[in-house]
């Protein structure tokens, strides 16, 4: 990881750069990611009720963690200059745990759901999948990383999309089980 040009404090000179090497559209799309994850959380606990109390929980802890990472993630691009390798270094592990406890809890909430088709669980769920590939596909190509915008920036304005799917699904689940959903 030091091999990163953006470690490199000083210019072939010796002194200090004075371009700036933080990637700040970046930390920006991230913090967007991390409040449209917060938003979705605190809808989720607002739609807490009978028929879901178990999948919704793993919904608000799938978006909190999601949005955890973002913070984490938009902190280790937007400062990266001005923090140590090795505090990078644990930042960046731990948006990596954060983002994986995240897909934790949607595979809970999922398996804790009574999932149909025909209350578009499966298509918004799908949808999400989906379009969090191709924002991977794009992240991961050629596309082209421009001064004010990147293939990171592209990738969490996808990634944003792909959240809001993912929360269409979270509210069209029931518990399995549940009351809501006898006789259906």
């Amino acid at each position: 990881m030091t091999e990163d040009p953006l470690y490199n404090r000083s210019g072939p000179s010796g002194i200090l750069n004075v371009m700036p090497q933080t990637e700040a559209i970046t930390a920006l799309t991230d913090y967007a990611a991390a409040l449209v994850s917060a938003v979705f959380a605190a809808s989720m606990y607002g739609r807490i009720g009978p028929g879901n109390r178990v999948s919704a929980w793993f919904w608000c802890a799938a978006f909190l963690g999601a949005a955890a990472a973002a913070i984490a993630g938009g902190t280790f691009h937007g400062f990266r200059t001005y923090l140590r390798p090795t505090t990078l270094d644990g930042l960046w592990n731990i948006t990596l745990f954060l983002a994986g406890g995240a897909t934790a809890f949607v595979a809970a909430a999922i398996h804790s759901a009574h999932v149909r088709r025909e209350d578009h669980t499966v298509g918004w769920l799908a949808g999400s999948i989906a379009v969090t590939f191709a924002g991977l596909t794009v992240q991961q190509s050629d596309f082209p990383r421009g001064l004010f915008f990147n293939h990171n920036d592209a990738y969490h304005v996808i990634q944003i999309v792909a959240l809001y799917l993912l929360f269409r699904c979270a509210r069209t689940t029931h518990d399995r089980g549940s009351l809501a959903i006898i006789g259906t």
